[in-house]
C-alpha cells in the first residue's frame, strides 16, 4: 500500500507495484477515510488487473459425478461441487466460482468460447453418469448434458433482458425486496443468485468475494438471500488461497484440519474482540465463523468438512515428525472428528479415518483396512465413540463392500460381550450419565443401517444390561426414599424414563411401574406439592410434572 499526492503519481506508483511478482492487481482510490470494504465506484480513480498467463487450462480429474436429472441439479450442492472440482484451474485463473459462471451471461460466453474445455468436462461427467443409468450410453448422456448447458446459458442471457436491481446502488435487502415484488415465485431464487453474481463477478479476488458475501450475510434479512449467499460462500471456500488465508499459519496438516473442523463447528478461532469492527484484520473470518456457528451457512460448513475428509484420505503426512508423532496427532484429530456418538462428516468421514489409519499402520488392501478399523477402536476408548464410528463406517462404501462382517464382530465384542454396564462404560460417571451414554448407543443402533433383526438383537442386549444395572445398583431404591420430598422423588423418577435416559423396554418399565403406583395414590397431586409453601410454585410444579409425563408417553 502506498500514498501519493496526485492522481498521476499514484497511477505511476500503482503500475510499478503491478509489475512485482505475486501482485495480481492494483487500485488507486481517493483518500476518503472510508473502510476498504465500503468503497464505491466513485472512489476508484484507477484500476488494473494483471493479465493471466496464456497457459493451457485442463479439466481436473474426478473419481465420480452425481447424476443430473433436472436443470436445478446443476445449481444444487453436488452439481456445483463437481463443477468446482472439474473446472478448478479455469475458475482460479479467472477468479470465478461455479455459481457466478452459471449466472453471468458474459462468463458463460467466455466458457463456451474456450474451445474443447467444456466438451472435455461434459464427456468426463457423461461417462460417470451413463454407468449409473439404465438404457443410455455415454454419447446419449453427453447430448443430454449439452442440452442442460444450453438452458443454463439461455437463462443467463434472458436475465439481461429484464430490469434487475444493482445491489451496490440500492442495497442488499432493498434489491431483494424489488425482486420479490416483480418476480414470479418460481424464479426468485435464481434471480437473487443472478443479482449477487452481477456484483461478485466484478470482484476479481476470491478473498474480496468472500469479504463481500460475508458482509451481505451479516445484514441479510430474507431466508432466500441467506441461502443464496451460502451457495456463493461455499463455492468460494473451494479456493485453496481462501482457505490458507482463513486458517492462517499452521504447524502441520493435522493442525490445519483441526482448525478447519473448529471453524466448521462454529467454534471461535483465537481471541475475539469485545466489539468487532470492520477494521479488525480478522473481521471476515470472525463473522464467517459466527454465521456458520449459528447454523445459517450449512453448505459452507459441509464444504469445510468435506475438505477435511479429502485431506484425510490423501497421502500428505499429518505431521512433520516421525511415525510416532503421526500417530499422536491423528489421535488428537480423532478427538475432534469423533467427539461422541456422532462422527463429524458421517459415513464418508468414517471411511476416511479408516483409510488414514491404514496408512499410519502401513498396511494396504482389504486386509489392511480390516486391521485399520480394528486398531482405530482402542484409541476411541469411549463406548459411544466406538459405536458411532462402527455404525457410521457400516454405511460407507468401504463398510458395505469390505468390512460388514468385521463391523458385526466388533459390535458383538463391544455390546454382547460386555457382562455389565460398568464393563461397557468404565469411566467413573454418576449413574444417570452412565445410563444416558448406554441409551445413546441404543438409539444410534435403531437409526443405523443394520438389518431389523440385528437391531433387535443388540438393543435387547443393551436393555437387559440397563435393567440389571438398575436392579443390582438399587438405583430406584436410592431415588424413591420416603424421607425425600415427594415432588423431588417424582421428578427424579420421571427424568429416569426420558427418551435420552432410558429406552422403552425392561429398564424403563422398572421406573414406570413405580411412577404409575404413585399416580394411583389417592390425593397424589395434593401430596406432590404439599411440601411446597408458595401456591404459585405449587401450580408451576404440577404443570411441569404433567409436561414431563406427557413427554414420557404416560398419556398416550
Amino acid at each position: 500500500m502506498a500514498t501519493e499526492t496526485s492522481k498521476d503519481s499514484a497511477q505511476a506508483e500503482a503500475m510499478k507495484i503491478l509489475s512485482q511478482a505475486g501482485i495480481e492487481g492494483v487500485r488507486v482510490v481517493s483518500d476518503t477515510g472510508k473502510p476498504v470494504n465500503s468503497l464505491g465506484p466513485e472512489d476508484i480513480l484507477f484500476e488494473r488487473i494483471k493479465p493471466k498467463g496464456d497457459e493451457k487450462v485442463f479439466i481436473q480429474n474426478i473419481d465420480d459425478a452425481p447424476v443430473c436429472y433436472t436443470l436445478e441439479d446443476f445449481y444444487a450442492t453436488d452439481g456445483r461441487t463437481t463443477i468446482n472440482r472439474l473446472f478448478r484451474t479455469y475458475l482460479d485463473k479467472h477468479n470465478l466460482t461455479a455459481t457466478e459462471a452459471m449466472h453471468s451471461a458474459r462468463e458463460m460466453k467466455r466458457l463456451l468460447d474456450d474451445g474443447t474445455l467444456l466438451f472435455s468436462a461434459v464427456a468426463k461427467v457423461a461417462t460417470f453418469q451413463a454407468a449409473k443409468l439404465e438404457d443410455t450410453n455415454a454419447n446419449e448422456r453427453r447430448e443430454t448434458l449439452f442440452a442442460y448447458v444450453d438452458q443454463i446459458n439461455h437463462l443467463a442471457q434472458k436475465t439481461l433482458q429484464r430490469p434487475m436491481p444493482r445491489i451496490r446502488d440500492v442495497g442488499l435487502n432493498e434489491g431483494v425486496a424489488e425482486l420479490k415484488a416483480s418476480a414470479a415465485p418460481e424464479e426468485l431464487d435464481y434471480l437473487i443468485r443472478s443479482a449477487l453474481a452481477t456484483e461478485l463477478v466484478e470482484n476479481r479476488s476470491f478473498v474480496g468475494k468472500l469479504g463481500q458475501a460475508v458482509d451481505w450475510a451479516v445484514i441479510a434479512e430474507d431466508p432466500a438471500t441467506i441461502t443464496a449467499l451460502d451457495i456463493y460462500i461455499s463455492d468460494i471456500l473451494h479456493n485453496a488461497d481462501v482457505l490458507r488465508d482463513m486458517l492462517g499459519h499452521q504447524r502441520d496438516l493435522a493442525s490445519a484440519l483441526i482448525t478447519m473442523i473448529c471453524f466448521a463447528n462454529g467454534e471461535p478461532i483465537g481471541e475475539e474482540p469485545e466489539e468487532l469492527t470492520i477494521e479488525h484484520p480478522a473481521y471476515t473470518n470472525i463473522q464467517l465463523n459466527r454465521l456458520i456457528g449459528s447454523g445459517k451457512l450449512p453448505e459452507s460448513k459441509a464444504i469445510l468438512v468435506d475438505r477435511v475428509r479429502r485431506q484425510l484420505e490423501g497421502l500428505s503426512p499429518l505431521s512433520k515428525g516421525d511415525r510416532e508423532e503421526e500417530r499422536e496427532v491423528f489421535h488428537g484429530l480423532l478427538d475432534k472428528l469423533i467427539p461422541d456418538i456422532n462422527i463429524v462428516g458421517g459415513p464418508d468421514m468414517a471411511e476416511a479415518v479408516t483409510a488414514r489409519q491404514s496408512t499410519i499402520i502401513n498396511k494396504g488392501g482389504q486386509k489392511g483396512m480390516k486391521e485399520a478399523a480394528a486398531s482405530v477402536l482402542p484409541t476411541l476408548a469411549d463406548p459411544g465413540r466406538k459405536a458411532g464410528y462402527l455404525l457410521s463406517l457400516l454405511e460407507s462404501k468401504l463398510g458395505v463392500e469390505v468390512l460388514g462382517a468385521e463391523i458385526d464382530n466388533h459390535l458383538d465384542a463391544l455390546l454382547v460381550g460386555s457382562p455389565s454396564v460398568n464393563h461397557l462404560v468404565r469411566e467413573k460417571l454418576p449413574p444417570n450419565k452412565k445410563m444416558a451414554k448406554v441409551t445413546s448407543i441404543f438409539n444410534q443402533i435403531n437409526k443405523s443401517a443394520l438389518p431389523d433383526n440385528r437391531k433387535e438383537q443388540l438393543t435387547t442386549r443393551i436393555d437387559e444390561l440397563l435393567a440389571t444395572y438398575i436392579v443390582d445398583g438399587k438405583i430406584l431404591d436410592k431415588i424413591d426414599k420416603s424421607d425425600r420430598p415427594l415432588h423431588v422423588r417424582a421428578f427424579m423418577l420421571v427424568s429416569l424414563v426420558q427418551p435420552e435416559m432410558l429406552p422403552k423396554g425392561k429398564a424403563s418399565n422398572l421406573a414406570r411401574e413405580i411412577i404409575v403406583n404413585h399416580l394411583k395414590r389417592p390425593n397424589f397431586e395434593a401430596d406432590l406439592v404439599s411440601q411446597i409453601p408458595d401456591p404459585k410454585d405449587q401450580a408451576n410444579t404440577l404443570r411441569k410434572f404433567h409436561e414431563q409425563l406427557h413427554r414420557c408417553g404416560f398419556f398416550g
